[in-house]
């Protein structure tokens, strides 16, 4: 059956353009006359088997329909690029909405192929720039903490164990025992269907622990201080700050072979399905997809009580983010793509730190001309 209208977004040859134009042709006469709004969308399409896809309308226009209709907007309207990822496509749709005076209006969308702001690819490892391994020797990095710091790791590691065993006692009990004879956990979920004390408890086990390692890695941090300061309230393609003026710590020991870094990275989040029944849950997620090594430099020794900052000096290079990255483009609380960026001290004995930037300083338009 043929389509009652065609609807197509178009940009200029230079796909940076800041002109969009929109053509509709109308095919079917009972709709010419009517009033009706265009609507273009950002459409964030998660890849998953069971995916939470979301979308906003970036830019309304009222018109009367009429056979052919073609109007402009400037792209800053919409502040939109298109994007493809390993997680989430971003996608521009248009849709018409035609008030046709029956219970439902009249609504036609198409998806658009349409190539907005693309960036090339990138070959970097973004998991491994932004998420590296942090190996460390638990008791170097244990002496190296105050002694107050090192009564509350051991009381963790502790606390943490005698849970997670007393947890894997009860589970290993209600397991083989009848349902009337349970402590905690039940041999059925809560839609009545078959569930294994034993994995129940499991699964508990390990969110104990992992929430008990975290509390001692913070801990273990606790060899220095470390703090961002003078971040530039903006960042454009043409910020390269020292790196003495966006860091701030000092250390309670000798610190050895010790690297810096600062990386940037977007981040893909949107959200997927899991379980079924009163299990079924929404799970958001957020996972780096382009990555880029703004700064790096390593020194042999750092003195204690010695501001850290003295020992490290060069430009940041926020140049190669602008021309990496993507400008943020979430769509929604939670679908979307964001702009993120740390600075990571590396130590090959200690627990690693990193510090979170602010994205504030960053604009949408100042990621469009690099």
């Amino acid at each position: 059956m043929a389509s009652k209208v065609d609807l197509t977004l178009l940009s200029g040859a230079n796909p940076r353009s800041d002109d969009l134009r929109c053509n509709i042709v109308v095919h079917d006469p009972e709709l010419l006359g009517k009033d009706a709004e265009v609507h273009v969308i950002v459409h964030v399409e998660v890849k998953d088997k069971r995916p939470v896809h979301d979308e906003k309308i970036v830019f309304r226009k009222h018109l009367k329909v009429t056979r052919e209709t073609s109007f402009s907007f400037p792209r800053s309207k919409i502040r939109a690029s298109t994007y493809s990822g390993s997680k989430i496509n971003i996608e521009l749709h248009v849709r018409l909405e035609v008030d046709d005076g029956l219970l439902f209006d009249t609504k036609i969308t198409e998806e658009q192929s349409l190539e907005l702001g693309l960036k090339a690819p990138v070959a970097t490892d973004a998991h491994g720039l932004i998420e590296p391994d942090d190996r460390f020797n638990f008791f170097a990095n244990l002496n190296a903490i105050p002694a107050r710091n090192q009564v509350v790791v051991l009381a963790l590691a502790v606390i943490g164990a005698i849970i997670m065993a007393v947890n894997a006692i009860v589970g290993i009990h209600d397991q083989f025992v009848p349902e009337s004879m349970t402590w905690l956990y039940s041999h059925y979920d809560s839609d009545g269907e078959a569930s294994s004390p034993l994995v129940t408890s499991l699964v508990g086990s390990g969110v104990v622990g992992a929430g008990v390692w975290y509390l001692m890695r913070k801990q273990l941090q606790k060899y220095m201080t470390f703090r961002l300061r003078g971040v530039p309230r903006r960042v454009t393609p043409e910020s390269a700050p020292d790196i003495e003026s966006l860091i701030a710590g000092r250390a309670r020991v000798p610190l050895h072979n010790v690297t810096l870094r600062v990386v940037a990275a977007n981040m893909e989040k949107g959200q997927y399905v899991r379980g079924s029944g009163s299990n079924r849950r929404t799970v958001s997620f957020s996972e780096p997809a382009r990555a880029v090594l703004l700064f790096e430099q390593s020194v042999r020794r750092i003195d204690p009580g010695q501001p850290i900052q003295k020992y490290f000096s060069g430009p940041v290079a926020f140049e190669r983010m602008f021309r990496v990255l993507y400008p943020p483009l979430m769509v929604t609380d939670s679908h979307g793509l964001e702009v993120h960026w740390e600075v990571q001290l590396l130590h090959p004995k200690f627990v690693d730190h990193e510090l979170i930037g602010p994205t504030k300083p960053f604009h949408f338009e100042d990621f469009l001309r690099s």
